[in-house]
């Protein structure tokens, strides 16, 4: 399962052998930075520091009203700054980001939204460059809004854009640390790039060869870095981090100590705890997820966090799973039966799965008419990472332990 894959997507299911960098990469190495030139601290106008951090903390916590009021006041206080246009298109990010598994959504307006902000980000940063004023900040909000841009267009899977557009990002915000190498958060666009460009899949042909020229270790470091260093971007670096250690490197210690990095930020949200479910996922610890999926739900019975009602019939699908893997099938059909009974928002890919994953588990036991009516209730919804290509095969015949468990631990 890819939980928090498609809050950052530029990764997918394998690694490619990417070819060597171009003689025209600009690549940043440790040479291009003067950790001796001049620096100052990463501030913004008087005001816009303390709503900036008030507005990204509400936005972890995915009450994004309040976040875009406090973001919005920042566009009033300094209109000619990018600094608030460039959060409220990362806002619109997040809202699209909490409902990507709703594949029949209409997000025009959240794309428009964001594409809207995201620009005016660009262009009042082109205009203080050409003014010859904070050039480091003026670098920063362009290359971290078209690599934000890079990313939107990643997720709809259109690759050129993606790779024009976050070549662009790390183009700026290379001369962003060249001009003041105390902009730590920088690092963290530039971490991503270099990290992606050099593990982008071979799945994707033609869209692998785009993005020559990263540096894995690198990347990680970089990331590292606006991790320990930056001002404003600390938690998404750690968010950026579990998913490279989970996912990619397979370095489940380093990918549990970020998560309780997280939990430790702000023990109360129950977003972060997604991270490390999704690493014990990762690391196939099926007594771990079941264990955080209950623990999840204990809590959310004691303070339910207002914004993640829409991803409850995931912890249920993810206890389902981990029961199948465990070879528990009757307790994984009760958990999977209340996640489609119990959401509020049927339309969710999750809700897909559990219908597919909840005819499995009743093949499993043996109770093949029971599985056959989800299977068709799958193959009818909306497509949702191949479950309308998994339900015609399980229309077909019923698949075995081995098939199933295949399906759930596809990267």
């Amino acid at each position: 399962m890819r939980i928090l894959l498609l809050l950052f997507l530029l990764s997918a299911p394998a690694r490619a052998q990417l070819p060597a960098a171009r003689a025209d990469d600009d690549g940043l190495g440790p040479a291009l930075v003067d950790l001796n030139a001049s620096t100052r601290p990463f501030a913004l106008s008087p005001g816009a520091d303390e709503r900036y951090d008030i507005g990204i903390a509400e936005m972890y916590r995915l009450e994004f009203d309040k976040a875009g009021n406090e973001f919005k006041e920042i566009v009033r206080l300094d209109p000619q700054s990018p600094a608030g246009y460039f959060a409220l298109a990362a806002l619109s990010w997040w809202r699209y980001s909490q409902n990507f598994d709703n594949t029949e959504g209409d997000f025009k307006a959240i794309e428009t939204e964001f594409m809207s902000n995201a620009d005016k980000a660009i262009e009042l940063s082109e205009k203080l460059i050409d003014e010859g004023r904070d050039l480091d900040q003026a670098y920063f909000f362009m290359g971290s809004a078209y690599g934000l841009e890079g990313r939107w267009y990643a997720v709809q899977r259109s690759w050129w854009r993606a790779y024009t557009h976050g070549r662009k990002g790390r183009k700026f915000l290379k001369k962003c640390v060249e001009v003041n190498p105390a902009v730590y958060d920088a690092y963290l666009g530039l971490g991503i790039f270099d990290y992606y460009a050099a593990t982008l899949p071979g799945t994707l042909g033609l869209a692998a060869k785009l993005f020559v020229g990263g540096d894995r270790q690198r990347g990680i470091e970089y990331v590292k870095i606006a991790k320990e260093k930056g001002r404003f971007f600390k938690t998404e670096a750690r968010f950026f981090l579990v998913e490279i250690y989970s996912m990619h490197e397979k370095d489940f210690k380093a990918a549990y100590a970020e998560a309780q990095g997280l939990r430790a930020l702000d023990p109360s949200n129950m977003l972060f705890r997604l991270a490390e479910l999704m690493t014990h996922i990762q690391a196939k610890d099926w007594q771990g997820v079941l264990d955080e999926c209950e623990a999840f739900l204990g809590a959310w019975q004691v303070k339910p966090q207002p914004g993640l009602e829409p991803q409850l019939a995931l912890i249920y699908l993810s206890a389902g799973d981990a029961l199948i893997a465990m070879k528990r099938y009757e307790e994984a059909v009760g958990w999977l039966t209340t996640g489609i009974e119990k959401t509020g928002y049927p339309e969710k890919g999750w809700v897909t799965y559990c219908h597919l994953r909840r005819a499995q588990a009743l093949d499993l036991l043996g109770r093949r008419d029971e599985a056959l009516a989800d299977y068709k209730t799958t193959a009818g919804r909306p497509n949702f990472w191949d479950s309308k290509k998994y339900a015609r095969a399980g229309l077909k015949n019923a698949p075995d332990y081995n098939e199933v468990y295949r399906q759930m631990t596809v990267d």
